[in-house]
């Protein structure tokens, strides 16, 4: 499946923008309103608070799109006046937490952001209220009014955001934010699992007697739930229900026999975070492990995390019209908000299980058993900004093998699912796939030692770290000459999500005297095809390097030697692009109108010839060539079982791996033989990593049926599918069906979830 494309991914970096602010100091000390204001007047209540602001902090908490500020109050009060009692509370010292989602400020003409404009895009994290315990309803009430002043006041945060540089990156493919794995799933999905367990509260109670508003109060509230459902909101490690209310919900003032019942569509939404424990009993077992592992389960955090943030937030809630008033709508929300974080132990769904330090029972998929998990969601919005739950993204995410992930956090990437236009996907980190599967194609390829080679810093190509021989060429004089490649100028590797051979400047003495230089490239997309193979039997899943494109060549040459050989080399340079091409070097007429399409190829760049042989030379060569009713099949076929048999040098008992080199590199043969052979051996290493890894009868199947395209009996991938997930799984036992897989960041498949009956 080829990559399609896909939104720019904007990823914020909370930790390093604060280290910013703290570097910049003074300079941002006072950028913000010295003084604040907020009040209600209601018939029966009036409340304000006034202050003095000390200072702005951006956090390190904040994830995604939504900083955490904490905003301290050098001096306040806060005056309730209700029924003519009129209360006063210090502020002095205090402090609120406030989160806000962030958004590009698309109107500005430079890179301006601005707070979401959304009535749930603002609400207060966390306070230090010195009275909030014993004084529950002005706790609230001042809470209510410090998030309104931020909402009515949401201009002064956008200056102040926009002092300072918010540290982002961006990535046009997917990406996995360096964990090693993950795997995904609708919020729709999650949803499903959690309505079909019914494992939340049903119902809720709770009372409450206050006397902070100066007068004795005493509430009740009593109700029961239809749902909780995970919502969009929130991105990293903070989730958001929605939690829907249900019939004969209340909320009764004892003091006056009064009862407000609840609205059809009342609702609470809240936030909290998720936590791995250490399952009780083991309730899953990995077909692909011997089930040693250690069982942890994706539950509910049920205390405070470590800035002290309670369990549960209320991000919003709504009760019913009678509630709407601040003094009502304050102390129905202390009930809620104390219910919630008492009770929140009560919500049991469990969201994953992981199988941690597994055995696999196939020693060559060790290196998929996550040894570390995390989790993370994501959430997407649809063109209305309203939630679309199908493709949010609910992850489970590991490191293998004691990996350490060095900058761990919740980021998971939201277009996952869109990618694959399914209900679920799986991804592995580029440089991994690089380690554990091409690897194994340039080990097939039998042109050095693994010594003799290093990957690039981003780990997504493989180099030689010093000169190679890459073959032993019969040259244009009938001699037998090495090839060499310089250090740095052998490339395999993923580029630009194509799996890529290439060689700079390999070199050899093409006639006697005289040097010839090539650029060689060739790519390849890794397909998972399905279909119907030549031997007319149905396969599935197979996992294939397939050519995306002719390969190109760049030939060199001197000047000098040019003007002593110009009809040698447009010969040798005839010979080899040919027989790279189709595989048979045709004679007669045919190859001179094959050497004129070369010789109008060359151009002079400084003391050089080159002649650069890209896709419109291979059509005009190959359309040719067709003149003379070959078909290069017999030469297809003694390439592959000629690189088959090179690859049974590995079965031989006794031999070392540089036996192995020495006797493929000092093999006399064409360069263009070579050059096929090669693309053989890496598409049987690519093959035969569906098997775990290095095992050269898979590799030597894999390059015969390939070349056939006998795919039937080529593995599929369904082993390496098994491995990848059989230490996870989702709550309601489900069986993830793979239906596509591509590079496109990560190695990415996509696909159903089968659920048990």
């Amino acid at each position: 499946m080829s990559a399609g494309k896909l939104d720019t991914l904007t990823i914020y970096d909370w930790n390093q923008t604060v280290n910013d602010v703290k570097n910049q100091g003074s300079m941002l000390a006072r950028n913000f309103p010295s003084f604040f204001s907020q009040e209600i007047n209601e018939q029966t209540m009036k409340a304000k608070v006034t202050g003095i602001w000390l200072k702005w902090e951006l956090t390190n908490e904040g994830t995604g799109q939504y900083p955490i500020y904490k905003c301290y109050i050098e001096d306040g009060t806060l005056e309730v006046d209700v029924e003519n009692k009129k209360t006063k509370y210090d502020l002095k010292n205090s402090w609120i937490k406030i989160c806000a989602k962030i958004e590009i400020d698309k109107s500005s003409s430079t890179d301006m952001y601005k707070f979401s404009e959304k009535e749930d895009a603002l609400y207060s994290i966390n306070h230090s209220f010195h009275f909030d315990k014993e004084n529950g309803f002005a706790s609230n009430l001042l809470e209510h009014l410090l998030v309104s002043w931020f909402k009515e006041h949401r201009n002064l945060l956008n200056n102040h955001v926009n002092n300072y540089r918010i540290h982002v990156r961006t990535s046009n493919d997917l990406t996995l934010a360096g964990w090693d794995t993950g795997y995904v799933t609708s919020f729709s999905n999650v949803n499903k699992t959690i309505l079909e367990k019914e494992l939340y509260p049903k119902g809720f109670d709770n009372e409450m007697m206050d006397n902070s508003l100066g007068i004795p109060l005493f509430f009740s509230m009593k109700g029961t739930f239809d749902s909780w459902e995970i919502t969009t909101g929130a991105d990293g490690q903070n989730v958001n229900f929605i939690l829907k209310l249900g019939e004969n919900s209340a909320f009764t003032n004892e003091s006056s026999n009064l009862t407000y019942d609840f609205s059809s569509d009342a609702f609470l939404k809240v936030q909290v975070r998720l936590e791995y424990f250490n399952s009780t009993e083991k309730t899953m077992e990995d077909p692909t492990g011997l089930n040693d592992g250690n069982q942890v389960e994706l539950r509910v955090k049920t205390d405070r995390d470590q800035n002290q943030n309670p369990p549960v937030v209320l991000v919003d809630s709504y009760y019913s019209e009678d509630l709407t008033s601040p003094l009502l709508n304050s102390i129905a929300t202390s009930m809620v908000k104390e219910w919630l974080n008492e009770n929140i132990d009560k919500f049991e769904n469990i969201f994953s299980y992981f199988l941690l330090q597994e055995t696999a029972k196939n020693e060559d998929f060790q290196w998929l058993k996550p040894t570390t998990a995390y989790y993370g969601v994501a959430s997407v919005e649809g063109e209305n900004k309203m939630p679309d739950l199908d493709k949010s993204v609910f992850s489970v995410m590991s490191m293998v093998e004691n990996h350490v992930n060095k900058f761990p956090q919740h980021t998971v990437d939201a277009r996952l699912l869109h990618a694959v236009n399914n209900e679920s996907a799986f991804g592995i980190d580029m440089p991994l796939f690089v380690e554990k599967w091409v690897e194994n194609a340039l080990v097939a390829m039998q042109i050095g030692t693994p010594e003799q080679f290093e990957k690039t810093d981003n780990g997504l190509v493989i180099s030689n770290k010093e000169r190679i021989k890459f073959a032993t060429i019969e040259n244009d004089s009938g001699n037998d000459v090495p090839g060499y490649v310089d250090e740095g100028k052998f490339r395999l590797g993923i580029i630009n999500n194509q799996l890529v051979l290439e060689m700079e400047d390999l070199y050899w003495e093409q006639a006697r005297g005289m040097m010839g230089h090539v650029n060689y490239k060739q790519s390849f997309d890794i397909t998972l095809k399905s279909g119907v193979d030549e031997l007319g039997k149905e396969y599935s899943n197979v996992l294939i390097p397939i050519e995306n494109t002719d390969p190109t060549m760049l030939m060199t040459f001197t000047i000098e030697d040019w003007k002593k050989n110009e009809n040698l080399i447009i010969e040798i340079v005839t010979g080899v692009a040919i027989g790279i091409l189709v595989g048979f070097i045709p004679v007669g007429k045919i190859f001179t109108k094959l050497k004129d399409v070369v010789r109008k190829a060359f151009r002079q760049s400084g003391n050089r010839m080159s002649a650069e042989l890209g896709s419109s030379v291979a059509i005009a060569m190959r359309e040719i060539a067709q003149e003379s009713g070959e078909t290069g099949a017999a030469f297809f076929r003694r390439m592959s079982q000629e690189a088959a048999d090179e690859v049974t040098l590995f079965t031989r008992p006794g031999i070392t791996t540089q036996q192995i080199i020495n006797e493929v590199a000092n093999k006399p043969e064409s360069f263009f033989s070579k050059i096929w052979k090669n693309k053989y051996k890496v598409i049987g290493g690519v093959v035969g990593g569906a098997v775990g890894g290095m095992v050269p009868t898979a590799i030597i199947g894999a390059i015969q049926n390939a070349q056939q395209e006998h795919y039937s009996l080529l593995p599929t991938i369904h082993e390496f599918v098994a491995n990848c997930v059989g230490t996870v799984n989702w709550p309601d036992n489900s069986e993830f069906q793979i239906e596509t897989a591509q590079l496109q960041g990560i190695y990415l498949m996509g696909g159903k979830l089968n659920k048990e009956n």
